[in-house]
C-alpha cells in the first residue's frame, strides 16, 4: 500500500466480498499510525446534497471531483444487493476503491461504477453507501466473510402472458 506521502507498507487481505467488490486489508504497523477518515451516515443524505470523489483515473492519483448526489437506491444489475449513491461528481475507470465525502469531509461511500457507453466519465457515477461498507467490513473482521439473507423472491409486473398462464380475468395487480 502506498500512501500519498510516496511511503509503502505491506498489507495482507483479511477477506474480501464479492458481491459488494470490497476487501479488508490488514496494513503492516508502523512507528506512524494512519489517521482514519470520518464515516458520515449515508442514511441521512438527500438527492441535491453536495459530494467529493477521490480516487485514481487512468493512473492520476489523489484527483479530486466535486457534484451532488443525483439519486439514492440505485439497481445497476451488479448484484442481488444493489443500493448505490448515484453521483454526478467526475468518476472515471480508477476511481474503484476511492471515498465519495460530504461537504463536512465525513465519507459517505465507496466509489465503485459509471455509467458509460465509451469508458469515461459522462457524469454518472455510483458508490457503495458507508453504511452497506461499514456492514461487511464488520462482517470481514469478525468471521472473514460476509453473509447475507436472500429468499431468491423478486417482484415483477403481471403482464398480460403472465396473467394468461395463470388464467387471471386481468393483467394488474
Amino acid at each position: 500500500v502506498t500512501s500519498s506521502n510516496g511511503s509503502s507498507r505491506s498489507a495482507s487481505v483479511v477477506g474480501t466480498d464479492p458481491s459488494s467488490a470490497l476487501a479488508v486489508l490488514k496494513i503492516a504497523a508502523s512507528s506512524r499510525a494512519l489517521p482514519p477518515l470520518p464515516l458520515g451516515n449515508s442514511d441521512q443524505i438527500k438527492v441535491g446534497d453536495p459530494v467529493v470523489a477521490i480516487g485514481t483515473p487512468f493512473g492520476l492519483d489523489r484527483t479530486v471531483t466535486a457534484g451532488i448526489v443525483s439519486a439514492r437506491g440505485r439497481d445497476i444489475n451488479a448484484s442481488p444487493y444493489d443500493d448505490f449513491i448515484q453521483i454526478d461528481a467526475p468518476v472515471n475507470k480508477g476511481n474503484s476503491g476511492g471515498p465519495a465525502f460530504d461537504v463536512n469531509g465525513n465519507v459517505i461511500g465507496v466509489n465503485t461504477a459509471i455509467y458509460s457507453r465509451s469508458g469515461g466519465s459522462i457524469g454518472i457515477g455510483f458508490a457503495i453507501p458507508v453504511s452497506t461498507a461499514k456492514m461487511v467490513l464488520e462482517q470481514i473482521v469478525k468471521t472473514g466473510t460476509v453473509t447475507r439473507g436472500w429468499i431468491g423472491v423478486e417482484v415483477q409486473s403481471i403482464t398480460q402472458g403472465i396473467a394468461d398462464s395463470f388464467k387471471l380475468e386481468e393483467s394488474k395487480a
